[in-house]
């Protein structure tokens, strides 16, 4: 599907149009002078409970503003607009609205699979709003709805460098996540609050004369006022409650309570006071979010309700035009709930007959999503289980960026059809587990797959006829599916040893021709292999390269992408980065060709190349490229987005560790987190332990948080060990590293034995890699050199033909310093050249943090020095004579003494001692020659 298309579709007309709101208003100029201050501040947030107020007071202030104000751009937001670009589309068609074609481009860029990172994007919107002469005010309404941390974050952005032609108003009935009291001290937010929205006793006087007629005591209004707490929607209901010629204050005293009883009390008295033709459109129609005269006929099944919307919205009862052309209007949310309310009590045994008139209306109009809610509500179970069924695709399009709404929305439908309707239907239950594997609990997963076999076993047919052998075939391959989901469910949540052997189950009932289920067994397979006690990892990413060669012979582009992508994190677990780089280039250009579009779904192999780069050592290009995976991944319309997504930004965690960006990696690591909270917490933790785990224990310890990390492995400990080989054996990893930060490499020893021994075994030599330099490490902690060189020469070996670089790097000054004696030992049998690329890129390291002034206590170098003077400072500083200097780096003594004399130049010194003493005050020696 196009993206730009899927995503224009989900943007309705009417979020962008001023509320038009009839009837009589009061004047309140202390409000409007109020917002008249908001033009001289960047946000001005007006926050308040329902009922107060805040959209009609915007929206009358808003469209009496004189043409010399800003340009107003609306947007009513609603709970879709959770997922961070479908937000930001909304705002920049909102403004492209005020000025066509200015913010066309921005909006072509948000919805291409190319999208740059939405940071990116947002410092190109505030680009342009610098060139513009025109004013924009930006009001977003509703901003409770919005929950999800990007779009905070990104707002929070865009706010932190907003221009002064644009101001944002937020109308939100809690207050934002947003840096409010940053905003405060510098001046830049303007607060319009609860207390200033009440209606003051003069406002309530003013209401009581203008709008309903009646002049009383200064007394009696003070006691209204105190009564309703100043509560403007009370006043408006109030207004519609009164016969002629009663006394407020008297029906005011008739309900006791907060303003919830207050509400219903006097919903009931407007109901009371329309006519029976009223007040049945009323309460018909108030299970509608939205209402059209064509909606409302089918749901009273009678004509006329374009009128009857006309005729409620000139008697101002509480009825709100979404459009200028008055086709489509909404019911203020507080009197529509209580109308609900005022429906379930008295005629709660029409209620599903309303909603599946209107579920029919919905599915007739081709509105997938509202047509199953409604057909839930109605509980028509068979109804809204073929609506299922039948839109099992379109439903997958739902979760366009897999926001967390869209998911927990689709998970509520699944999860309220009765058992006995999805046993029954074991399609169904394929279909509810293919598309909540990620969210849902394991234990709804599971009943669902079993109910699908149950009914499948028991409902086989054994016959010699042909129709009926093609049946049994048919059910044959459902069944295959159901286990080979199964298998992969089990391999993820609670037993990765039985993966295998399901698979094996699923293949004897699968068609030779039914390539899409063996290429999801292939896959699955995968997984088996890499992650059960089979831990091989030759055979997994042979199953995955077969797995993707049968989806791309059926045209699943996407699915292809996805098992090229999984075979390329096994090629890197295996340490065969050349080939797993040149299979991820291919994955990406697979992507760009197929189907004449360029798929998001590129996005997943596109992490797996930053990944690469990042071992490679080419940092800028690695986190380019991380980038540019997760915005595409971001775009992918499934909810394999989530998995996707959480390894992106695993490695872009990773790359910022390397970078030394603690603080980035710290914000990288709340946005895995934020993922998790949309993923069912098994599925959460065992991919944390594959992709993540050991990043997020170096980045504790980064930070100086060992006790946290040691209370982790602790917890550990208590916790009963997953089902997973591979998870143990990665969460064996990080604690290592925290025994080793404890200073306790003897227990990192003994642990390292076992998860080495097991990634041998499975052929997995970048684990290896990683093993052997934490042995390094824990040797060498033991003052036991002779092993940890042993250990080093291992790695050497393993990573040399894969060009490793930052494994090495990353574990910094020990390394590094028993690199130079393998070089000088290694130097005997001829050429050193990847040693010699090794160190240069600790020396470019070292050069790198003196440049950033991250260590220096004193101004930088006015020249700064070689690559090669470095090599000789820091021999220098281990004590070495010129002779042992020239030995070590295979050059003439008197070019020992040059670099010495260009060396004390630079540093302003007269003498060795001087140079050491100067270079440890600029950061240009590692912690061990500073320490010598």
């Amino acid at each position: 599907m196009d993206t730009s298309t899927l995503l224009e579709n989900q943007l309705l007309a009417t979020q962008f149009y001023v509320p038009i709101t009839l009837g009589s208003l009061i004047s309140r100029p202390r409000l409007t002078g109020l917002l008249n201050e908001s033009m001289k501040y960047p946000l001005t947030l007006v926050s308040a409970p329902a009922g107060f107020g805040k959209t009609t007071l915007l929206a009358s202030w808003s469209q009496s503003l004189p043409a010399s104000y800003p340009r107003v751009a609306w947007v009513s937001l609603e709970e879709e607009d959770n997922e961070p670009r479908l937000f930001w589309a909304c705002v920049l068609t909102a403004l492209n609205r005020q000025q066509p074609e200015c913010f066309t481009s921005l909006l072509m860029q948000l919805q291409s699979p190319q999208s740059p990172p939405l940071n990116t994007l947002l410092a190109e919107v505030v680009n342009l709003l610098v060139e513009q002469t025109d004013h924009f005010l930006l009001i977003l309404d509703d901003y409770q709805v919005i929950t999800e941390q990007r779009v905070h974050m990104s707002l929070a952005y865009l706010i932190e460098y907003l221009p002064a032609q644009l101001r944002i108003i937020l109308a939100t009935r809690a207050d934002p996540p947003l840096p409010l009291s940053l905003l405060r001290s510098r001046k830049q937010a303007l607060e319009v609050r609860t207390d200033q929205l009440r209606c003051t006793v003069e406002e309530t006087k003013s209401f009581l004369h203008e709008v309903i007629g009646t002049q009383l005591p200064h007394e009696t209004i003070q006691q209204i006022r105190s009564r309703t707490e100043g509560w403007l929607v009370g006043l408006q209901l109030l207004r519609l409650s009164l016969p002629e010629q009663a006394d407020p204050l008297s029906l005011l005293k008739e309900v006791s309570g907060d303003q919830r009883y207050i509400l219903d009390y006097l919903t009931e008295e407007v109901l009371q006071r329309q006519p029976q033709e009223v007040r049945t459109f009323l309460l018909s129609t108030s299970i509608l979010g939205q209402l059209s005269a064509s909606l409302c006929d089918a749901v009273m099944q009678q004509q006329g309700s374009q009128q009857m919307l006309q005729r409620l919205e000139q008697s101002n009862v509480f009825v709100v035009s979404l459009d200028s052309k008055r086709q489509w209007y909404r019911y203020h949310a507080l009197f529509a709930e209580a109308l609900r309310h005022w429906l379930e009590q008295g005629h709660g045994d029409v209620v599903p007959i309303l909603h599946h008139r209107a579920s029919r209306w919905y599915a007739e109009h081709h509105q997938t999503t509202e047509a199953i809610l409604h057909g839930l509500y109605a509980k028509e179970w068979h109804w809204a289980a073929d609506l299922i069924e039948q839109k099992s695709f379109s439903l997958l399009s739902l979760t366009w960026g897999a926001s967390p709404y869209m998911l927990i929305m689709l998970q509520q439908w699944l999860e309220q059809l009765p058992a006995g309707i999805v046993g029954s239907r074991p399609y169904l239950c394929l279909v509810c587990a293919q598309f909540l594997w990620a969210v849902a609990q394991p234990s709804m997963l599971e009943g669902w797959l079993d109910a699908a076999e149950a009914c499948l076993r028991a409902s086989f047919v054994r016959s010699s006829d042909e129709e009926d052998v093609q049946v049994s075939q048919e059910q044959a391959n459902l069944l295959g599916a159901v286990i080979s989901w199964r298998a992969f469910l089990e391999g993820l949540q609670k037993n990765a040893e039985a993966t295998l052997s399901l698979c094996q189950q699923a293949l004897s009932l699968l068609s030779p021709d039914n390539l899409a289920g063996r290429s999801h067994v292939a896959g699955v397979q995968m997984v088996g292999y890499y992650h059960s006690s089979a831990n091989n990892a030759t055979a997994a990413i042979e199953s995955g390269l077969q797995a993707a060669s049968l989806a791309q012979a059926i045209g699943q582009p996407a699915i292809t992408i996805a098992l090229i992508g999984s075979s390329i994190a096994c090629m890197i677990g295996a340490g065969r980065l050349q080939e797993a780089h040149q299979l991820s280039r291919q994955a990406v250009l697979l992507g760009e060709q197929l189907a004449g579009v360029v798929l998001p779904d590129r996005g997943y192999p596109t992490v797996f190349q930053a990944e690469i780069l990042r071992e490679w050592n080419q940092l800028d290009a690695a986190l380019s490229l991380a980038q540019e995976g997760i915005s595409l991944c971001e775009q992918i319309e499934s909810l394999t987005s989530l998995v996707y997504m959480h390894y992106g930004y695993s490695i872009l965690l990773r790359i910022f560790l390397s970078r030394g960006e603690v603080d980035a990696a710290h914000s990288v690591f709340q946005q895995i987190e934020g993922i998790g909270r949309s993923m069912n917490p098994p599925t959460f933790t065992h991919f944390c332990a594959l992709f993540t785990t050991v990043d997020r224990i170096k980045l504790w310890l980064a930070c100086g948080e060992r006790d946290r990390a040691t209370r982790w492995a602790k917890e550990l400990d208590l916790r009963q060990g997953c089902g997973c080989p591979l998870v143990r054996e990665r969460e064996a990893v990080a604690r290592i590293h925290i025994l080793l930060a404890n200073n306790q490499p003897v227990l990192a020893l003994q642990e390292l034995t076992s998860v080495l021994e097991r990634a041998t075994a499975g052929q997995r030599w970048g684990h290896v890699i990683e093993i052997r330099l934490l042995q390094v490490l824990a040797h060498q902690m033991c003052d036991e050199e002779t092993k940890a060189l042993s250990a080093l020469a291992e790695a050497v070996r393993l990573a040399e033909p894969e060009g490793y670089i930052r494994s090495f790097v990353d574990e910094g000054t020990p390394v590094e310093a028993l690199l130079y004696q393998l070089r000088k030992r290694e130097r005997k049998n001829g050429p050193t050249l990847y040693l010699d690329t090794l160190l240069a890129a600790f020396q470019q390291e070292g050069m790198a943090r003196v440049q950033a002034g991250e260590s220096t206590k004193t101004q930088p170098l006015p020249e700064p020095l070689s690559g090669r003077e470095l090599e000789v400072l820091q021999l220098l500083a281990r004590g070495a004579s010129n002779l042992e200097v020239a030995q070590e780096l295979v050059i003439a003594v008197d070019t020992v003494k040059r670099h010495v004399s260009h060396i004390f130049s630079k540093l302003g010194v007269q003498n060795r001692v001087q140079a050491v003493r100067q270079a440890r005050e600029l950061g240009l020696l590692d912690e061990e020659q500073q320490g010598t």
